[in-house]
């Protein structure tokens, strides 16, 4: 993608095979590719790249069969997962490919990529080079979705501690205010934690392609850690404490906003919506003890609310604007995308 590579991207996708392609030859996941074209039958090609600080060597042998046929090449990049996920900050890196036809050195180039920050995720690429289309990545938000993290039993821990609920039990009742207050409990850990609206967007790569769209999101242990939330962070948080606990969530994404969803009902008939970046609104810390509970469920309501208009004001939308996605997490899970870690 315009040599960028993007950490949260690689992790996500690393489980995952690229689709085969005719003339597309290696298992690697297309970030690093070479085109041949073949000049005769049955040419014996080799590819090697070079280590970086962020892979090891890799190399391709095969045959390209049909002559006179464009082909790429894809080998198999071992990435080092950790480094990709202690990356904070953009920093370019040297590929080095060699290639060979036929036994004979016939290239050897480097190339400057920048490897962007594991908080950049990559979520729409106009594409106007390759002519293969536009590329929608808006699955990308999920991968910040971690239902794994050990912040989430903090979270889930805090929450006990409100007695608003007794236990989670996600949708076993089949009582949907139990599910409501399953949701209100986290938010109000969220609230008696002190997380605060931070909309901090904006780093070094911002605005550097026109054609590739990409928003800094924060790990959920970041968020937590810092107490720092904008709409995004806010909103993957909360939808890994949902999916612990197997409260289904929804990315409601909007033009410039998004706001979270989430299933009442294990059928998923009845969504509700939610603004996560109004859980700093109100600061509980000036509010007398006895009151802080009703204070934060008249500001859930609020924000319930709010979203629910967002939602239904942006429904017929979804299929027509690429800036309107409307992503049911399990889904995506399904599909293979992971989370990125920490």
């Amino acid at each position: 993608m315009e040599q960028q590579l993007f950490p949260s991207y690689l992790l996500a996708r690393a489980a995952l095979s690229e689709k085969s392609k005719n003339y597309r030859l290696g298992d690697g996941d297309g970030n690093v590719a070479v085109s041949f074209h073949n000049p005769g039958l049955n040419t014996s090609v080799r590819v090697e790249v070079g280590a970086t600080p962020f892979s090891e060597a890799a190399v391709y042998e095969g045959i390209l069969q049909e002559p006179d046929k464009n082909y790429e090449i894809t080998p198999r990049i071992p990435w080092n997962f950790e480094k990709l996920r202690g990356l904070l900050q953009p920093t370019p890196v040297n590929f080095t490919v060699t290639t060979y036809i036929n036994n004979e050195k016939v290239g050897h180039r480097t190339v400057v990529a920048t490897m962007r920050s594991v908080n950049d995720c990559p979520y729409y690429w106009e594409d106007d080079e390759t002519g293969t289309g536009d590329l929608d990545l808006n699955y990308m938000y999920v991968a910040y979705i971690n239902e794994d993290d050990p912040v989430v039993d903090e979270v889930l821990s805090q929450a006990l501690q409100t007695d608003i609920v007794d236990g989670f039990d996600g949708y076993q009742t089949g009582d949907k205010k139990r599910v409501d207050d399953q949701v209100f409990s986290i938010w109000y850990a969220l609230q008696k934690r002190g997380i605060r609206y931070s909309s901090i967007s904006t780093n070094s790569s911002t605005g550097i392609s026109q054609n590739l769209y990409s928003q800094r999101i924060r790990t959920i242990d970041q968020t937590w850690n810092n107490r720092q939330a904008n709409c995004v962070d806010g909103m993957v948080l909360m939808a890994s404490v949902l999916r612990s606990i197997h409260i289904d969530p929804v990315l409601v994404l909007l033009a410039d906003h998004c706001v979270l969803g989430y299933y009442r009902d294990a059928e998923h008939k009845d969504l509700a919506c939610l603004e996560t970046s109004m859980i700093g609104d109100v600061d509980l810390r000036k509010i007398m003890s006895v009151r802080r509970r009703k204070a934060s469920r008249k500001l859930f309501t609020e924000a319930r609310q709010r979203a629910q208009r967002h939602y239904r004001s942006s429904k017929d939308s979804f299929d027509k604007d690429p800036r309107y996605r409307f992503i049911v997490v399990a889904d995506v899970r399904k599909s293979g995308i992971r989370p990125i870690g920490r």
